[in-house]
């Protein structure tokens, strides 16, 4: 059975994109791919980071389930955890029976278009908590912990500043708010005078 000894904090951070939609249940965890990555999706969003997997013999991906990795963490307190398709840590599990997505077809293209979008806001607040995850930051003390790079309507890529071996992608959500220029010039001229 293959083992795998990964950082916490990536299971983490991938935890908060795994869907608990029961439908697609194939996207309810985290993918383990073979190529040396991590991979959780909801369809809305999406987080990806390497794994080290040298010295571990080829292996079939798996995906280990959500309700299992949640067992798995609490409580724990280590930096690194093991991982294998029938246990999370500590916690024994069966991998989720079904094909995770092709994931790495969503990914935006090297030519970002720098074109501003919009998106969920719950889903921005998220990626600054993966952010701060990865590099073990306080709240307080996190900063700058993801930066959307836009794309338009099109998936925007997300890069975490501190840590160079993950990355997310974040689905833009269309707007129908009137014109921001004219919606921003009739509520300053409401708002009283300084």
């Amino acid at each position: 059975m293959t083992t795998i000894t990964i950082e916490t904090a990536k299971i983490k951070a991938a935890l908060i994109c795994a869907s608990n939609d029961q439908i697609r249940y194939y996207i309810n965890g985290v993918y383990v791919d073979p190529r040396g990555y991590i991979v959780s999706t909801d369809g809305h969003r999406l987080f990806c980071a390497r794994i080290d997997l040298s010295g571990v013999p080829a292996f079939d991906g798996w995906i280990m389930p959500r309700d299992a990795i949640k067992r798995a963490l609490t409580c724990y307190k280590f930096d690194m955890i093991d991982i294998a398709p029938d246990r999370i840590g500590d916690i024994a599990c069966r991998s989720v029976n079904g094909t995770f997505p092709q994931w790495e077809r969503v990914l935006p293209s090297h030519d970002l278009s720098g074109e501003i979008a919009q998106f969920n806001s719950a889903y921005v607040a998220d990626l600054g908590e993966i952010g701060r995850i990865l590099t073990g930051k306080r709240k307080a003390d996190a900063g700058l912990t993801a930066h959307i790079h836009h794309n338009g309507e099109a998936p925007a890529g997300v890069t975490f500043p501190d840590c160079k071996d993950a990355f997310a992608v974040l689905m833009p959500i269309r707007s129908n708010h009137t014109d921001p220029t004219s919606a921003w010039t009739d509520l300053r001229k409401a708002a009283p005078t300084i």
